[in-house]
């Protein structure tokens, strides 16, 4: 199953429907937006499921309760998730070092090209 940012399809459509929302949304409020705009038609406790692994991960909170039900909202905006899981790669795969990211990706084995460095040169001076 391809991941994006750490989530799996799945999580990353909800999340993708919770900060379109931007605003709190119940249990119900999901699970009707999964009935009406998906072909997912998930049992109570698959979407409980999700949601506990969103929580878990970082990128959704539960906001409140109302009586018995949750409330929920993103931990944080689309671009700070995406920004906290690339600053988190980085780290994880990369010891933290940009270098060695580009390094990687160019396919330098630990030695970037004098192009690389020029065009690395003109981003940050942007």
């Amino acid at each position: 199953m391809p991941q994006k940012y750490g989530l799996s399809e799945a999580e990353y459509e909800l999340m993708e429907f919770i900060w379109n929302a931007g605003r709190p949304l119940t249990f119900g409020d999901i699970e009707d937006y999964l009935a009406e705009n998906t072909d997912k038609n998930w049992k109570k406790q698959t979407l409980h499921t999700y949601l506990t692994r969103l929580v878990e991960k970082g990128a959704l909170k539960t906001a409140s309760r109302i009586g018995r039900r949750h409330i929920y909202e993103s931990a944080m905006s689309k671009e700070e998730y995406i920004s906290h899981w690339t600053h988190s790669f980085l780290d994880d795969s990369f010891g933290g070092s940009l270098g060695n990211f580009m390094s990687a990706l160019t396919g330098n084995a630990g030695k970037l090209s004098q192009k690389d460095i020029e065009e690395l040169r003109r981003y940050l001076d942007e």
